[in-house]
């Protein structure tokens, strides 16, 4: 080529005849010259380098990973010429440029031969998207797209619906909703979770809840126990457990003293078991009353004890003592003071036979004897005197008038027996006779005279201590409907009349705000 040019350039060199005899000397000289362009340019564009056309992923080396991991195969991509042809050799930049991964090993040029992995891709610990960019000089950037998905569940969280306040016997107002995580805390999907009661005595369905697309799982309908205590709903997921609570909304405090002889732990563990479900049911504050510098209770059948200093609500003394030998008077319980403004309980005292603690223990029936006597205390019975709520005491007719009470009969299916009254008990003594639910009647509920071995407390017995002066929720009731009076339950249990097994304790004295007592006048 080079000795071509030099022959070109030489002024020797002979155009054809015809063209020369037309042409000046000059004007052969300038087509020498043109003529020589255009042949260097010729070969110029037979010998330049191709360019890089275009990059493009290789689709078969995409696949999502788990977040915060390596990915197992390493995405590629292509730079191809114009004619599709891969090209090696091309300089080329490689970076993360989303989801907060990192990438090690990165190529500075494409292979030759084929594919070019980007380099060891660890992605972001974050579920979701993660990019890579790779730069051509001369094309747009390429962006490889991977999903980081949630690992396998190493956590669980509650995450919303945690230590709600809500009346004993009612629905949370909440659902509450657990996570299931990974490693890196985030949720993960498509995890069945399973809901149980942990403590408190409440409800939950057994059936297990499924993820969802962020890991999440509402509990299903939460029932809180009756009871005054705390509540805590378990979530299980696997080998993974959490636990969330929810508390009894509830102002009334009764205050449980043990006095005497040391009782056995099952009679002070009833004891605060018929408490707190007092405190579910009963659930309004009332006006504290300072019992000065001391209040003696020797009245109270409790010679030797003084009481001072503020009484929020109800003092209860309790104790496990002879009182007449096995298998007569079991128990023997009632208010002893009552604030002087509104007439409900202060003072309570609930004493039990020692000769009878173990065999009630041993039958299984201390605790719902030890409930129906501190239902006493509070005023079931006890206050219906002071409250004009009950007609024909000491008759064989005799009927509880207050409207609450009333309302709660028909609610339970009483609408037949309860026509403006509910019936009382008219029999057993004056332990049992006209502070009682008739026995006829009601059966098998708590607050009938004579206590058996299933003793459902009844919406009835709580909205008729609403007829005394106290806010109630009778959401803390036991299921109970008043029974068919030819049901064969009924009929056995009227077939085998109870001895009487209790002494009731009427209030004693008054005491105002100040502490300033006042007995008790009876008619």
């Amino acid at each position: 080529m080079q000795q071509f040019d030099a022959a070109l350039l030489s002024p020797d060199f002979i155009l054809p005849v015809p063209i020369l005899t037309l042409m000046s000397l000059e004007l052969r000289q300038s087509c020498r010259k043109l003529f020589l362009v255009a042949v260097l340019a010729a070969c110029s564009e037979s010998t330049a380098p191709p360019r890089p056309a275009s990059v493009t992923i290789d689709n078969t080396s995409v696949a999502d990973g788990i977040a915060g991991t390596i990915l197992t195969t390493p995405p590629a991509f292509v730079v191809k010429d114009g004619n599709g042809n891969s090209m090696g050799g091309v300089s080329i930049t490689v970076a993360v440029t989303a989801g907060g991964g990192t990438v090690t090993g990165t190529p500075t040029q494409t292979a030759s031969g084929g594919s070019t992995p980007v380099g060891q891709w660890t992605l972001g610990t974050i579920a979701g998207v993660n990019t890579i960019t790779v730069t051509v000089d001369g094309l747009p950037p390429l962006v490889i797209t991977v999903t980081g998905r949630a690992g396998p569940p190493a956590s669980l969280a509650f995450v919303s619906g945690q230590e709600q306040s809500v009346l004993a016997g009612t629905i949370v107002n909440t659902a509450p909703v657990v996570q299931v995580r990974d490693q890196f805390n985030n949720g993960v999907p498509n995890v069945p979770v399973q809901f149980t009661i942990a403590e408190g005595d409440g409800a939950v369905s057994s059936s297990p809840v499924v993820t969802n697309a962020s890991g999440n799982a509402a509990a299903p309908q939460w029932r809180v126990g009756r009871s005054a205590v705390t509540q805590i709903l378990r979530a299980t997921a696997g080998t993974l457990s959490t636990q969330t609570s929810a508390f009894i909304n509830t102002a009334y405090d009764i205050d449980l003293r043990f006095v005497g002889p040391p009782m056995p732990a099952a009679a002070t563990n009833a004891f605060t078991a018929a408490a707190a479900r007092i405190r579910g049911s009963v659930i309004g504050d009332l006006s504290d009353v300072s019992a000065g510098a001391g209040t003696d209770l020797t009245d109270c059948g409790l010679p030797g004890v003084v009481i001072s200093g503020i009484i929020d609500d109800l003092v209860i003394y309790a104790s496990v003592l002879p009182i007449d030998g096995p298998g007569r008077i079991l128990a023997r319980a009632g208010p002893c003071f009552v604030r002087q403004t509104g007439r409900q309980t202060i003072i309570g005292v609930m004493q039990f036979d020692s000769d009878d603690t173990q065999t009630l223990i041993d039958q299984g029936r201390l605790r719902d004897v030890i409930q129906h006597e501190m239902l006493h205390v509070v005023g079931v019975g006890t206050l219906w005197g002071e409250f004009g709520v009950l007609a024909g005491a000491g008759t064989p007719e005799v009927r509880y008038t207050g409207a609450l009470g009333v309302g709660g009969c028909i609610a339970i299916g009483g609408a037949a027996v309860c026509p403006g009254s509910v019936p009382v008990e008219a029999t057993g003594g004056a332990g049992t006779a006209d502070s009682h639910w008739r026995e006829s009647v009601f059966g098998t509920e708590l607050m009938t005279g004579f206590v058996g071995q299933s003793n459902p407390l009844s919406s009835m017995t709580i909205q008729s201590l609403g007829d005394v002066g106290y806010v109630t929720n009778p959401g803390g009731a036991d299921s109970y409907t008043v029974p068919n009076p030819s049901s064969s339950a009924l009929l056995h249990q009227l077939s085998e009349p109870p001895p009487v097994w209790e002494e009731m304790k009427m209030p004693v004295f008054t005491m105002r705000p100040d502490g300033r007592v006042e007995r008790l006048r009876r008619q």
